[in-house]
């Protein structure tokens, strides 16, 4: 945890595929006068934000605005998108507690499982993709199964334009025994394709321009049912250093000897940062 106490509130959105939508933030908001940062949380498949509350109150000990809804098919992204529009108009309600405290230019995204294909959508194709500064996800659902489930879950790794890292764990379920897209799952045969296998992260690392600093990494002893809170430490650093410029999150990806490559708890990390490579 950060040294921040945290506080949370709930709102009804009005919306069907929102429902509703839970803000944990700084219990110092009232009588700050700072800005604060903000993540957007994606849940995974038929998963609601009380799934990930303690996740959510990390987060904000740590000096962000963390938002969640009750999206439980959040594949599009267009709740992530509809949460925005919510919070921008929330930031100008002269009563609110978050009046003029949202730092609109620096909104960060994350998800889990079908949340993955939700922040890949909403940072590369929704309406507020503009707005959006920063990208994660833990064990984003592989294209093999997204062109299989198709109705929205398919995304375009090629239309992101901002710093994204992917993380997954090297459990059967995630990382499955096929090598490749082009495997089909068989099980006779003993080929399955996990929900986010090495050749999905590699897929996707390579699709992402490399003039965006991009990661991936898998976690040893890790599989999919807990896989995003087992990258916690990591997923705060990167939204702490590209929403906050923190120096001491920096050196866990960037330098000649980035911290999580040093890590024995991790294995198949890969880093593409700009500023060291060019």
């Amino acid at each position: 945890m950060g040294k921040l106490e945290v506080l949370s509130k709930e709102y009804d959105s009005n919306d069907d595929l929102m429902k509703k939508i839970i803000i944990w933030y700084p219990a110092d908001i009232e009588t700050s006068s700072l800005k604060y940062p903000i993540v957007l949380w994606a849940n995974g498949t038929g998963s609601k934000s009380e799934t990930y509350k303690a996740f959510f109150k990390h987060l904000a000990s740590w000096g962000f605005i963390v938002v969640g809804n009750d999206d439980e098919n959040t594949r599009t992204g267009d709740s992530l998108n509809g949460t925005i529009d919510f919070l921008i108009k929330e930031n100008e309600v002269s009563n609110s507690i978050f009046y003029n405290k949202l730092d609109l230019n620096n909104i960060g995204l994350g998800g889990h499982s079908q949340g993955g294909p939700a922040v890949f959508n909403m940072a590369g194709k929704q309406n507020n993709k503009e707005k959006i500064k920063v990208v994660y996800a833990a064990s984003p659902t592989s294209s093999y199964h997204t062109n299989i489930f198709k109705d929205g879950w398919e995304y375009n790794m090629s239309l992101i334009n901002v710093p994204t890292f992917m993380t997954a764990g090297i459990g059967s379920f995630d990382a499955g025994t096929a090598t490749s897209a082009n495997q089909k799952s068989d099980e006779k045969s003993g080929v399955m394709q996990g929900i986010a296998p090495l050749w999905s992260l590699e897929e996707n690392y390579n699709l992402l321009s490399d003039n965006i600093d991009k990661a991936y990494a898998r976690k040893i002893g890790v599989d999919h049912g807990d896989s995003y809170l087992q990258f916690d430490g990591y997923m705060t650093a990167w939204f702490r250093y590209y929403l906050m410029n923190d120096k001491e999150a920096e050196k866990a990806f960037f330098g000649e000897n980035p911290e999580i490559i040093k890590n024995p708890n991790y294995q198949d990390v890969k880093i593409n940062i700009r500023k060291f490579n060019n």
